[in-house]
């Protein structure tokens, strides 16, 4: 026979076909070999064989491949299985291995071994018979298409009906995404191999806020469509799973350059997105780990990524590497979120007067001054300061959230009194809870705080999410106008992120907007070309609202908004929160900052 029809025959025959090379790594495989098991040549060739098969079945088939001599060179008895697909599916399998001839291959000294496959009803549906193909003689390519693509669709005909219950146990029923059992199985197999294994935790930061908000059918909207983002930004051997809630992790293997992965993620993740027909940019923490040494296993690995994970909530939309250091702050959060036991211990901080309120400086850039300070919760737990993301998520679901809400305002208005004294323009800020106006009483109950410390109540500021306005009833927007006209001033936190749109700030009892971090981190070099900030700023404006930048962390970032005409920064870079005792130092420290970036380009 013609050596080009052979290899015709062998390249395009109905049955799936490779060659092992002496250490079972594919050095071939055919067109049927490829739909059988949807992968691409590209992502086979050298890799393991044993990555087509199902852990259980892997030792035997090494076992058989080691059992092959050039004495029985003939096929032996077929090897029954189940073999893995790339979409997780098992499926049943009849293996024939046999060595080439001497010659063939890699040569006399390492001969080969073609494996032929067979899989129940894999010929069907390579000949378009596959039900969801309507008998096209294309549903080979269709399928193919499907599993390079991650769909959602039910695994392939060929897999029985246990088959597919067993896939079904392994996958998320919303996003098809394999869940926390597949990624796990994945994880340890790909750190039996010596190539980089690489694992990012991720989790959708206000994914409660939008349940709330917009209600669960969005919310599960916004959980398909990260799905579908995740799956769309790394390759299709990698794995991208859904362990639950908000939660996503992703399994890099030979990769070169996990980092850009992440940066890559994270940038898609940033762009809004429409739900419920709200637009939304959702935000997302991640945590990114790397093998280091062959005796770090899946648990340790993931252990990292999660405390990374932790580390990166502390900063809205960011992620970052491990650092051995994290592992000490999620120490403190485990002692935090444990249900019940949690909430004990915050409720005897409360009792106790352990929630203490430390402060951070806005600056006036038109002024050149420090206008205002704002006020956070911090609680000193075992000698540390536990952040306030990881302890205020326990506190509003228990109910503590209200205290903690009215002792931080007493403190403010008390501890800042003196330095609002010296200027009726200062003023103190305090974040709110949505949850506190659930008190019909909550205005009157802050006028009063106001009055008995001593404090004008056009020096106190109230900071609501963007969230909260949303949601707003009838009832929250009474008391928010009923505190207006007493004179405390409003603002939308976290402005930008999607909630509400900005011709409703119209209707909304505001006096200033505060632009999110997010939006700031994405000034880098302060040349970037983003024109929401100017139309965001240009509109507040327009209604007679202020605006304040928060995050800033950089003096391009201060030079940027100070172009862009923003009333007031916020951030590291003129200081970070501290006690009122260090008020003094803060103000020093701002001013400081305040004048390198007016002189930064």
């Amino acid at each position: 026979m013609d050596a080009g029809l052979a290899q015709l025959l062998l390249e395009h025959g109905p049955d799936p076909m490779l060659l092992l090379a002496p250490d079972g790594s594919i050095s071939y495989l055919n067109t049927a070999a490829e739909q059988l098991f949807g992968y691409s040549r590209s992502q086979l060739l050298g890799t393991d064989s044993s990555l087509l098969l199902a852990e259980p079945c892997r030792a035997d088939f090494r076992a058989l491949l080691a059992g092959l001599s050039g004495s029985a060179p003939r096929p032996g008895k077929p090897f029954t299985g189940s073999g893995r697909r790339a979409d997780g599916t098992d499926i049943p399998l009849d293996i024939t291995c046999s060595l080439l001839p001497a010659g063939a291959g890699a040569g006399p000294a390492a001969p080969s071994v073609a494996v032929s496959v067979r899989g129940a009803g894999h010929r069907a549906e390579l000949h378009g018979n596959h039900p969801d193909d309507g008998g096209s003689t294309a549903g080979g390519a269709a399928h193919r298409r499907r599993t390079l693509a991650a769909s959602t669709a039910a695994p392939a005909a060929f897999a029985g009906h246990d088959d597919q219950v067993r896939a079904g146990v392994l996958r998320d029923p919303l996003t098809s995404l394999p869940n926390g059992t597949l990624f796990n199985a994945r994880l340890a197999a790909a750190l039996r191999r010596p190539d980089p294994v690489d694992v990012l935790l991720l989790n959708l930061d206000d994914l409660r806020n939008l349940n709330d908000v917009l209600g669960r059918s969005a919310a599960d909207q916004l959980l398909v469509e990260v799905a579908g983002r995740l799956r769309n930004y790394v390759r299709p051997h990698d794995t991208v799973a859904r362990l639950g809630g908000g939660e996503f992790a992703v399994l890099l293997t030979e990769c070169l350059n996990a980092e850009a992965v992440a940066a890559r993620i994270a940038e898609s993740l940033h762009v809004p997105l429409r739900v419920g027909g709200s637009l939304v940019r959702p935000g997302v923490s991640m945590g990114l780990a790397s093998r280091t040494s062959p005796t770090l296993d899946g648990a340790e690995l993931l252990r990292r990524a999660d405390a990374a994970m932790t580390a990166a909530k502390t900063g809205k939309n960011a992620w970052l590497r491990f650092r051995p250091e994290m592992l000490n702050s999620v120490a403190i959060t485990a002692e935090v979120d444990t249900g019940a036991d949690g909430q004990a211990g915050l409720r005897q901080a409360v009792e106790l007067g352990q929630i203490s309120v430390q402060y951070q400086p806005v600056v006036s850039p038109g002024l050149g001054a420090v206008v205002q300070f704002e006020a956070f919760a911090r609680w000193e737990r075992h000698g540390r300061l536990v952040p306030p993301n990881q302890f205020l998520p326990v506190a509003e679901e228990s109910g503590l959230i209200r205290e903690i809400g009215d002792e931080v305002m007493r403190r403010a208005c008390a501890e800042i009194r003196p330095w609002l004294a010296g200027d009726a323009a200062c003023s103190v800020s305090v974040n709110v809870s949505g949850l506190q106006f659930q008190n019909r009483d909550f205005a009157a109950e802050v006028l009063a705080i106001v009055a008995s410390a001593g404090v004008d109540p056009r020096q106190l500021m109230l900071e609501l999410t963007e969230s909260t306005f949303f949601a707003a009833d009838t009832a929250v927007l009474r008391q928010l106008r009923q505190l207006r006209e007493a004179g405390v001033r409003i603002a939308m936190d976290d402005f930008g992120t999607g909630y509400v749109s900005p011709d409703r700030l119209t209707e909304l009892p505001l006096d200033t907007v505060k632009i999110d971090r997010s939006l700031v981190a994405m000034v880098r070099t302060g040349q970037e070309q983003l024109p929401f900030f100017a139309i965001m700023i240009d509109a507040a404006h327009a209604l007679g609202l202020k605006v304040t930048a928060e995050g800033i962390e950089t003096p391009a970032q201060a030079r940027y908004l100070m172009d862009r005409g923003c009333d007031s920064l916020q951030g590291y870079l003129f200081a970070r929160p501290a006690p009122a005792s260090g008020l003094a130092g803060a103000m020093g420290s701002a001013l400081t900052a305040m004048a390198r970036a007016d002189t930064a380009q």
